[in-house]
């Protein structure tokens, strides 16, 4: 890019997110007087970044501890967070945004409310079948024990300290993303998976302090319409989604490491014999004529290890007993780890949204139908694995 070019772009962005620590320093190389290539100089560099947050403690050797005293040790670092959290409950209520519970449940309004969604651990891959004797794959994802930590309204978005960041993919482009610009919707913050707090550094565990939580595992951030916003405290449940509801799944897909571009790419490579030398897994040249090399061209690489998401992918069946959901398709990431979960950004999904209305904010005990739910909810074009398959003559 010309030094023009590159300094319009990050003056639009310094405008949304300014930085008092950025500054742009030409590099060592330059092809030419009138272009030259420009890099972000951070202070930190290689190191952490400031507004980063160590989440595991060093690990600690308690070979003469005897059972008995670390399982007191245990029971007393519990005994503290509880203390912890209960003297915190009146400060954590003072500095929440929503101060009391709203008196009425908000509506769903039509093209606007955006709800939060869950954090998974993809289990696995699992088939069923349909009334009809078609299969069908499904992936199964189990629902962890996940509470609200913050809200960030929509004005609010531009001292958010990650946000502040200078993002790679701003300075290719001409334009902002347009859920920063925009300013309608803002940032719920789900922590799911509690565990012991001595696992944890005291600045991670500060995090749940704030919010009157104990500390977790897994902290996700999803993007959430005002109308829609939850209280700090609040408790997400398996029946956030119901039977029949479409939803996004977005996760790490699989890490392969760095492949050559017949893994990578499905290029052929070169032929087998008639005087081929090293060259049987090479992607031949380049460019042609000494030209440049453009941004995009398929070389070798890391292959997966990035954030892919599932669209419109419908909810077949649910177990409340091991708070399981079965969703139809595969959806990025390996088996046991972190997916997000949420309402489908499609058209014809928020169309019938729209029809029939997912419970708002998010699924309460009011909701439940009488007598609860049974441990198995199918989709009722699914068959039950208790109920034979009867196939039409």
């Amino acid at each position: 890019a010309s030094a023009p070019a590159l300094s319009s772009q990050l003056i639009v962005a310094m405008a949304t997110a300014p930085h008092t620590w950025l500054r742009l320093v030409p590099s060592c190389r330059s092809y030419s007087k009138a272009t030259r290539l420009y890099k972000i100089d951070y202070p930190w560099k290689d190191e952490p970044k400031p507004h980063w947050v160590r989440q595991f403690e060093a690990r600690r050797v308690d070979a003469d501890l005897t059972p008995e005293n670390r399982d007191w040790l245990r029971q007393w670092r519990l005994q503290r967070v509880r203390d912890a959290v209960a003297s915190s409950s009146e400060a954590a209520a003072a500095a929440s945004p929503l101060k009391e519970p709203p008196a009425a449940r908000p509506l769903w309004t039509p093209r606007v409310s955006q709800r939060c969604g869950l954090v998974g651990i993809k289990l696995g891959i699992l088939p069923m079948w349909y009334r009809n004797g078609q299969k069908v794959h499904t992936t199964v994802v189990q629902i962890p024990d996940q509470r609200v930590l913050r809200w960030v309204p929509p004005e609010d978005l531009g001292n958010y300290a990650s946000l502040r960041e200078m993002r790679p993919y701003r300075l290719n482009q001409s334009f902002l993303p347009r859920w920063l610009t925009q300013q309608r919707w803002g940032l719920q913050l789900v922590g799911a998976v509690p565990a012991d707090p001595a696992n944890f550094t005291a600045q991670w565990c500060g995090i749940f302090k704030a919010a009157g939580l104990p500390p977790m595992r897994k902290i996700s951030r999803f993007l959430v319409s005002p109308d829609a916003a939850l209280q700090p405290g609040a408790c997400l449940g398996l029946h956030h989604f119901r039977v029949g509801d479409c939803v996004d799944v977005v996760a790490r897909t699989v890490n392969r490491g760095f492949q050559g571009v017949m893994e990578r790419h499905l290029m052929e490579g070169g032929p087998a014999a008639h005087g081929s030398t090293k060259f049987h897994r090479k992607m031949g040249s380049a460019a042609g004529g000494g030209g440049p090399i453009y941004r995009g061209k398929r070389m070798p690489g890391v292959m997966g290890n990035r954030f892919r998401a599932a669209r419109s992918l419908p909810v077949l069946r649910v177990n409340t007993k091991h708070r399981l959901l079965f969703i139809k398709g595969f959806t990025p990431g390996p088996p046991h780890s972190y997916c997000q979960i949420m309402d489908s950004w499609m058209l014809d999904v928020r169309r019938s949204l729209d029809a029939n209305p997912p419970p708002m904010p998010t699924y309460f005990a009011e909701d439940a139908p009488e007598g609860g739910y049974p441990e198995d909810v199918y989709h009722p074009d699914l068959l039950p694995y208790d109920q034979p398959l009867e196939l039409p003559d």
